[in-house]
């Protein structure tokens, strides 16, 4: 696998921003869940595929690649 250039970073970075942006501007009391991603995480090369992120207080506290077991609840 080739390595990403800065183009290709920078691009990685902007998508993860827009998609980042409308969530911050909503109510963030507790976790946010962020499904089925692909996660870069600046150390190994390979992709984390069909990942799903926890974000807390606008932090990642949680990369999860198995499968979830919780219950859904409408709002």
């Amino acid at each position: 696998m080739k390595k990403p250039n800065l183009k290709t970073l920078t691009a990685a970075l902007a998508v993860a921003v827009s998609v980042a942006l409308p969530a911050a501007a909503q109510d963030t009391s507790g976790p946010i869940l962020y499904t089925n991603v692909n996660v870069f995480d600046g150390v190994n090369e390979a992709l984390i595929e069909n990942a799903n992120v926890v974000v807390t207080e606008n932090l990642i506290t949680a990369v999860l690649t198995g499968p979830l077991n919780f219950r859904r609840i409408q709002s």
